[in-house]
C-alpha cells in the first residue's frame, strides 16, 4: 500500500493498481454549512456524503489519483469541527474511490471530436482534449473544406466522431486553473489509426 500526501490536506492510500484504473483509499476535509445540518433534519452524515460528491464533482481530479470516476464505498465519516467563523464545520472522510490515472506508453481509443490543420482533437473517458499531431500521423494528409478530415495512402480517414486506437506518447498535470492532464497522442506504430467500435465511446469504465 503505498500513502501519498493529498494537496488539500489528507491522504491517499493507493490499494490497488491495473493499468490506468486505479482503486484509492482517499482521506479528505469535508466542509459543510452549519445552516445545512440545523435545516435539512437528516442526520450529519448523510448530509456529509452529499456534499463529498458535490466536492469531488468540482474537485474533477488530482496529479496523484487522476479523475475520480466514482465512490465505491464510504469508509467512515469522522467527528466534524468547528470552524473558526463557527458558520461551518469540517468533517473529515474515508473512502474509496476509482479513478482513471494516464500513463504514457499506453494504448487507448478515443473520438475524433474536432478536426484543424495541424491535427485533431479526441476524447477517450474523462480526457476531453487529448492532441494528437500530424507529426505523429504517418502517411496521413490533410484535407479542407466545410467538414476538413486527414486521409492517409491507404484511403482510411480520420474526421470527426472516427474512432482512433492511439498510444499516450507523452503527459503532464495542467498548469492552468481546469484540473486535468494534457495529453499528446502518436498512431506511429502497428495496429494503431482508425477503427470501427459501434458506438463504443472509447474506454470501459
Amino acid at each position: 500500500m503505498v500513502k501519498l500526501r493529498h494537496e488539500n490536506g489528507g491522504s491517499i492510500f493507493l490499494v490497488k493498481l491495473d493499468s490506468m484504473l486505479c482503486d484509492f483509499e482517499v482521506r479528505l476535509y469535508v466542509v459543510v454549512p452549519m445552516e445545512d445540518i440545523k435545516k435539512s433534519g437528516e442526520l450529519p452524515g448523510s448530509i456529509v456524503i452529499r456534499r463529498l460528491f458535490s466536492q469531488l464533482t468540482f474537485l474533477r481530479a488530482t496529479e496523484d489519483c487522476g479523475y475520480f470516476l466514482k465512490v465505491t464505498k464510504v469508509k467512515s465519516v469522522g467527528n466534524g469541527k468547528l470552524l473558526d467563523s463557527s458558520k461551518y464545520i469540517m468533517f473529515p472522510v474515508t473512502f474509496h474511490s476509482r479513478t482513471f490515472l494516464p500513463k504514457t506508453g499506453e494504448v487507448l481509443v478515443g473520438i475524433v471530436i474536432e478536426v484543424c490543420r495541424h491535427g485533431v482533437f479526441l476524447k477517450c473517458g474523462p480526457m476531453n482534449s487529448i492532441y494528437l499531431s500530424v507529426r505523429k500521423m504517418p502517411n496521413y494528409n490533410y484535407v479542407s473544406g466545410e467538414n476538413p478530415f486527414f486521409i492517409c495512402n491507404d484511403q482510411s480517414r480520420i474526421e470527426n466522431e472516427v474512432a482512433v486506437r492511439f498510444v499516450v506518447y507523452a503527459m503532464r498535470w495542467s498548469r492552468t486553473l481546469v484540473r486535468k492532464f494534457d495529453v499528446l497522442a502518436s498512431i506511429d506504430g502497428d495496429c494503431l489509426g482508425p477503427v470501427s467500435l459501434n458506438g463504443f465511446d472509447g474506454l470501459e469504465l
